[in-house]
């Protein structure tokens, strides 16, 4: 499956499984969608089930949903999987489609993320250590167009924020180096 059309299943399936855990008593509640060429973020208004944390989603684990009757229509239309498997799910299909596994930020205030990647984000954080400048990270990776690797590499993973810019006040500076942000440490 192509990624744009791995991320168009995983949008649809996502926004099913965020209906079922929004929490609708909250003005603020709801859940959005974001696609970028090289990630999608889906944000959800609700909270992540008592115990709960990003790292035990990919295990796998009796959730208690926020609106049950939601997930039992969805279960029984064939939308929703069983309560619990649906992070392991997701971890899955990524990997079994050749991309990474998705990876969770939760806010207690404004609710939870779930990120899914291209390969080349994904591959950039990992040859990413300490601050690096570009063509330092293009030859950790092997790749020589320098072109390809900032359209390709650089701009998708700053825009992620999970990349940041050691000198921001200085974007083109021959000096610049990369590291990776708070959000890409997640």
């Amino acid at each position: 499956m192509y990624h744009s059309q791995y991320f168009q299943y995983i949008q649809i399936h996502q926004r099913l499984n965020a209906l079922a855990h929004c929490n609708y008593s909250a003005a603020s509640g709801g859940v959005s969608i974001h696609v970028h060429p090289h990630w999608l973020e889906i944000w959800n208004s609700g909270a992540l089930p008592e115990g709960a944390t990003e790292q035990s989603l990919l295990k796998g684990q009796i959730s208690i949903l926020q609106n049950p009757d939601t997930a039992h229509v969805l279960y029984l239309r064939g939308l929703r999987e069983k309560a619990g498997r649906g992070s392991v799910l997701m971890v899955q299909k990524c990997l079994g489609n050749g991309l990474p596994s998705p990876f969770w930020k939760l806010d207690p205030k404004l609710g939870v993320t779930v990120t899914f990647s291209t390969p080349e984000v994904m591959k950039l954080l990992k040859h990413l250590t300490g601050e690096m400048s570009r063509g330092d990270l293009q030859d950790a990776i092997g790749l020589r167009d320098a072109e390809h690797f900032r359209k390709t590499y650089i701009h998708p993973v700053l825009e992620s924020k999970a990349l940041e810019m050691a000198i921001p006040e200085k974007p083109t500076s021959s000096k610049q180096q990369y590291r990776i942000s708070a959000v890409g440490k997640l």
